[in-house]
């Protein structure tokens, strides 16, 4: 929409937007565009796993669950120390995240076997002292428990007949226009 104006103010032009969902989703799905056009195979589903990237995904620990992201040798060597792993860093399956990709199973069993007896904040603290991107994998009522939202009117009660219901309220912000307060929606008939 901002192009749009843009070109408007220089051309004195409107024109129609038009966005699709589908072009939409797939406009986020660049790595297994890249994956397909270099070796003529889909990716396949890999959850919540990085299709080139190990270890980076998801650990189910003590109380919860843990993602970590580990993109480079630098931090592969981090996560190792950081998790007691030490042994992992210079076993020829794991030395480079080739090697990870192709041994992810017994990678992950291995990660599993200390993530599943360390709860959720050690990890993370350990993780976030090493400098390894990681973080809780939350619930959406953990989400909607987290204070920011409340900071940044991002729940909002609006009427719906006698009561109320709280919704997801307008995520832009803008300084010199606020949005307004979302309405109810008609009742029936």
């Amino acid at each position: 929409i901002l192009l749009a104006l843009i070109s408007r103010a220089r051309t004195g032009q409107g024109q129609v937007v038009d966005i699709a969902l589908l072009d939409a989703a797939v406009s986020i799905l660049g790595l297994p565009t890249g994956i397909v056009a270099a070796t003529g195979r889909s990716p396949g589903r890999l959850g919540n796993a990085h299709p080139s990237l190990a270890p980076y995904e998801p650990y189910q620990a003590a109380d919860g669950q843990v993602i970590v992201a580990v993109a480079n040798p630098r931090l592969w060597s981090r996560f190792c120390t950081a998790v007691g792993l030490e042994d992992l860093e210079h076993d020829p399956r794991f030395a480079t995240n080739s090697d990870r990709l192709a041994h992810r199973p017994a990678l992950n069993a291995r990660i599993a076997q200390v993530f599943e007896a360390t709860r959720v904040g050690e990890l993370i603290d350990r993780l976030t002292a090493a400098g390894v991107p990681c973080g809780r994998v939350r619930s959406i009522d953990d989400v909607l428990a987290d204070p920011q939202l409340a900071a940044r009117n991002m729940l909002v009660e609006i009427p719906a007949g006698a009561a109320s219901v709280r919704v997801p309220g307008n995520p832009v912000k803008l300084s010199a226009a606020p949005v307004l307060p979302l309405e109810p929606p008609p009742a029936l008939g």
